[in-house]
């Protein structure tokens, strides 16, 4: 036995950390069994790039491997980081923040795509048109 069996559930490690289940609650250890950020969570899903997707009570945010919340949990929804941002959707809007959890891009998009090397396509009101990392909108 490597690590002791007092979880309910344990998903496969991912960047040395694997999320488990305690107290109706996720949290994550590290390779040696050890309980590195608490269980507190609704959802944690897996580390990429040293940074994971978590929720309490139905609002997303991002962690670091030292539980640091790196993005707070306001959101209704987060996605994966891609070129060094995620898209964020607060309000029925979307927006984009960075890897320090500041939102470079305002969430007033309606639909947005992920960024594909220094573009995103955006949308608002069935309009689409491109936007840059710092915010600046191409509309042709």
């Amino acid at each position: 036995e490597v690590i002791p069996l007092k979880f309910s559930n344990a998903y496969n490690f991912s960047e040395g950390m694997a999320a488990v289940l305690g107290d109706n609650n996720y949290g994550y250890i590290n390779k040696a069994g050890k309980l590195i950020i608490p269980t507190k969570y609704e959802t944690a899903l897996y580390f990429k790039d040293g940074l994971a997707i978590v929720s309490i009570n139905n609002k997303y945010g991002v962690v670091s491997k030292t539980g640091r919340e790196i993005v707070p949990l306001i959101y209704d929804e987060v996605k994966e980081f891609n070129e060094g941002l995620a898209a964020v959707k607060l309000n029925n809007k979307w927006g984009f923040v960075d890897k320090t959890g500041k939102e470079v891009i305002p969430t007033k998009f309606d639909y947005i795509e992920d960024f594909h090397g220094p573009v995103a396509a955006v949308s608002i009101d069935g309009i689409w048109w491109y936007i840059g990392k710092n915010g600046i909108e191409f509309k042709d």
